[in-house]
């Protein structure tokens, strides 16, 4: 039980209290806020609280696997306190993320105007971008990855913070000599490469280099600038008719392995006796656990996958399923691997056939494309949970786009004169990866091949210069010539 302080007797030695003359204690009591404004002023503190709250907790686990109950406890508030100033978790994170991009873009633009002309203003707001995202890892995961699987409104918060990031980055490129714009595609690039390097440096705990990375990045971006006429154009409508043709699901990877049965019916083997190899059951069984786990992550999320629903939707027992794998996370990152390694041999035969490297490039690409349209559900694994799921699939997921951009290390040696900095490759890796997930994001996985020009472009224009690129990119396949 607590103890209570006794009161104080009165003493007549003790003084008495100072009195303060009127006119102060009149300006004491005007500055005391008045009942309704302290209380909202109390109501500002508790929502700042569980928004910095909310930020701590999807930093560590997740927006999926974040409660409201792990909201409150982090800030100290009671529950029905979260009800009166939100509607729900959604609500908060939400409201969390609007607070995190005023503030980034309160900074950007304090930094924009305060630096005087070309090239300052593009690593004025590269820098103020980089240092407002480093202050918080917990706030640079949330506003990157996690709100985009708040659903709709989460996907179009983020699709309306990146547009204004890309309008800081329009409007100091355009600053430089000469005429011209920037492509929007090159914009949107930008800045997913601009995110990557960010990210991958706070991943991997090397965030103090990024201070010095900002005059290569602004390098980086004014190599889009001004864009050819030839990439300001929007992606061919007969082009995306006549890839939509061609576009077949060939079960290359995790996803597409085995379709479902008309009627909802089980995808196991035939009951009965039946005259298969143990071996053949055994790889029956391990292909549609992978294409179960990729299918019910694509729909519903790494955070609400569970062995029991795999094994259900694979048609396996749950002995099957830890014969073949030790839980969920091995299960994913499994299929993550299978559907890398079949993409990734994809590009490197379509690479390998042209003997030119700027070519090579454009193969790839609309090799690369090509293959995560005809995989739609391991594409959006690979292009956002692989990214949230657990620490383990982020470092394969960054890992696994490093294997792709493996093919622009040649343009190093091919420049032509140029000099690209060395996070060249980096940032061109991040403006391709945006590029996919701004598709996947708007469910438009299957229109990705008509982007294969643009992506081309912004592959090779920091290595040959713009017009090069552009050329390379627009270029008609050298077997289609007349």
């Amino acid at each position: 039980m607590p103890i209570k302080a006794k009161p104080r007797e009165p003493s007549a030695v003790q003084p008495a209290p100072a009195q303060q003359p009127p006119a102060q204690q009149q300006r004491e009591r005007s500055r005391r806020p008045a009942g309704p404004v302290a209380r909202e002023q109390v109501r500002t503190g508790q929502r700042l609280r569980l928004a910095l709250a909310m930020i701590d907790a999807v930093g560590e686990d997740g927006y999926r696997e974040t409660r409201v109950a792990d909201v409150i406890a982090r800030a100290g508030v009671s529950r029905k306190t979260f009800y009166e100033l939100f509607d729900n978790k959604q609500d908060c994170l939400l409201t969390t993320f609007d607070l995190i991009a005023n503030e980034a873009v309160r900074r950007v633009e304090i930094a924009y105007r305060d630096a005087k002309g070309w090239p300052e203003r593009v690593e004025a707001a590269i820098g103020a971008l980089l240092s407002s995202a480093l202050e918080n890892p917990g706030a640079l995961r949330l506003s990157l990855l996690e709100i985009a699987t708040a659903g709709p409104a989460g996907i179009a918060r983020r699709e309306q913070s990146i547009l204004r990031f890309e309008q800081f980055i329009r409007d100091a490129l355009e600053l430089a000599p000469g005429e011209g714009v920037v492509s929007d595609f090159a914009l949107k690039a930008i800045v997913g490469g601009f995110n990557r390097v960010l990210y991958r440096r706070v991943l991997r705990g090397e965030a103090t280099e990024l201070g010095a990375l900002v005059p290569d990045l602004a390098s980086w971006a004014a190599s889009y600038y001004p864009a050819p006429a030839s990439m300001l154009a929007e992606p061919s409508v007969r082009s995306r008719a006549r890839r939509a043709a061609t576009v077949l699901d060939g079960g290359r990877a995790p996803g597409t392995l085995a379709p479902h049965p008309p009627l909802g019916g089980r995808r196991g083997l035939a009951r009965g006796d039946q005259n298969v190899s143990h071996s053949f059951v055994v790889q029956s069984q391990r292909e549609r656990i992978l294409d179960a786990v990729t299918n019910l992550t694509a729909r519903e999320g790494y955070a609400a996958l569970r062995v029991e629903g795999i094994a259900e939707e694979a048609a396996v027992s749950l002995v099957a399923f830890y014969e073949h794998f030790t839980g969920k996370e091995d299960a994913f990152l499994v299929a993550f691997e299978v559907g890398h390694g079949k993409g990734l041999a994809i590009v490197e035969r379509a690479f390998a056939a042209e003997d030119d490297w700027r070519f090579a490039v454009r193969a790839g690409i609309a090799a690369l494309f090509d293959f995560l349209a005809t995989e739609p559900s391991f594409a959006h694994i690979a292009l956002l949970d692989a990214l949230i799921a657990t620490e383990h699939t982020a470092q394969r997921s960054s890992a696994g786009v490093d294997a792709f951009a493996q093919m622009l290390a040649p343009g190093l040696e091919q420049t032509g004169g140029l000099s690209p900095p060395a996070v060249t490759i980096e940032a061109i890796a991040g403006g391709l990866f945006e590029l996919c997930l701004h598709y996947a994001l708007a469910d438009r996985l299957r229109e990705l091949p008509e982007l294969a020009v643009s992506a081309t472009y912004i592959a090779l224009a920091p290595f040959l210069g713009g017009e090069e690129a552009a050329l390379i990119a627009t270029d008609r396949p050298r077997g289609a010539r007349s």
